[in-house]
C-alpha cells in the first residue's frame, strides 16, 4: 500500500482550518443577532404592557333590563375599584360588589376596547314572597328586599330557615297541578316537622301533611271537582290515609269516606 505523501497532506490544513473558523463565526453572529432580537422583543412587549397597565378606564358602561337598581349609583359604586387602570381593574371583584346586593340575580363584566368596562346586570325574578323579610327567585333562593306593592299579588311562603328550596320546590309541583282546576295558592307554609298547609285564593285551607304529597292532591282534585266546588268550604284535612275531613263553613265537621289515618 502506497503511504500518503506528508507534504501534500500538509497543504490542506490551512484550508481546512479557515473553513472551521468562519462557520464557527457564523453561529456566533447567529446567536448575536437572535440575541438581539430577543431581547428589543422583549423591550417591546414590556413597554407595551407597562404601557397598557397604565392606560385608564375611559368609559365604564352599566345596562340591563331593570327597574329595582338605579345604574347611577352602580356606577358611583364602581368607579373607586376601577382607579388602577384599565387591565388592572378586577372584574370579579366587581361582580361580587354588586351581586351582593338586593335585586342583582347575576352580572356579567368584560373589557372592550379600547378603554372601556362594561357591567351588564341581570334582575331577580321573585316567585314568591318570603314572610315580610324578602323574596324567593325563580331558583328558590331568598334574597332581602323591601316589599314592594307590585308583588302582593305573589304567594306568600314561610318556614324554618333553611327550608326556602324545598318550600319552592313543592310550590311549583302544587301550583301546576292546581291550576287545571283553576286554583291558585295564596299562602303555602311548611313547619319545622315537613308538614305542608296551604290556603287558596278562594279562602279554602288545604292541611297536606309532610308524605304522598302528590296522591293528597290529586285526591282533593277529585273531591273539589266532584262534590266540593260548589259548596262553602273553610278548611280540607288530606292527612288521612283515605279519604278527607272537611270543615262546611262555620258550621259541623263532615266526613268523606276514610280508614286508618296517616302519620303526617
Amino acid at each position: 500500500m502506497r503511504k500518503a505523501d506528508p507534504l501534500i497532506a500538509d497543504s490542506r490544513t490551512p484550508a481546512v482550518s479557515a473553513t472551521k473558523a468562519v462557520s464557527t463565526l457564523r453561529r456566533w453572529c447567529n446567536r448575536l443577532v437572535l440575541g438581539c432580537a430577543l431581547t428589543l422583543l422583549g423591550v417591546g412587549l414590556y413597554q407595551g404592557v407597562t404601557a397598557l397597565a397604565a392606560k385608564q378606564v375611559k368609559t365604564l358602561t352599566v345596562r340591563g333590563d331593570v327597574h329595582h337598581i338605579d345604574t347611577d349609583v352602580i356606577q358611583a359604586r364602581l368607579t373607586p375599584r376601577i382607579t388602577d387602570g384599565f387591565m388592572a381593574a378586577d372584574l370579579r371583584d366587581l361582580r361580587d360588589e354588586l351581586e351582593s346586593l338586593p335585586w342583582i340575580y347575576k352580572v356579567n363584566t368584560r373589557r372592550r376596547w379600547p378603554a372601556e368596562i362594561e357591567v351588564v346586570l341581570v334582575e331577580q325574578r321573585p316567585l314568591a314572597r318570603w314572610g315580610d323579610t324578602g323574596y324567593l327567585n325563580h331558583q328558590g333562593h331568598f334574597f332581602a328586599a323591601t316589599q314592594d306593592g307590585q308583588y302582593e299579588h305573589l304567594p306568600l311562603l314561610s318556614g324554618p330557615e333553611g327550608a326556602e328550596g324545598t318550600l319552592t320546590r313543592r310550590y311549583q309541583m302544587l301550583a301546576s297541578q292546581l291550576e287545571t282546576e283553576g286554583l291558585t295558592i295564596d299562602e303555602l307554609s311548611i313547619d319545622a316537622l315537613g308538614q305542608l298547609s296551604l290556603k287558596l285564593m278562594n279562602g279554602v285551607q288545604l292541611a297536606l301533611g309532610a308524605n304522598d304529597l302528590l296522591r293528597r292532591v290529586t285526591r282533593f282534585k277529585q273531591l273539589w271537582s266532584d262534590k266540593l266546588s260548589t259548596q262553602t268550604v273553610e278548611k280540607i284535612d288530606l292527612r288521612y290515609e283515605h279519604g278527607a275531613a272537611v270543615t262546611f263553613g262555620h258550621s259541623a265537621l263532615a266526613m268523606q269516606p276514610l280508614r286508618s289515618r296517616g302519620e303526617g
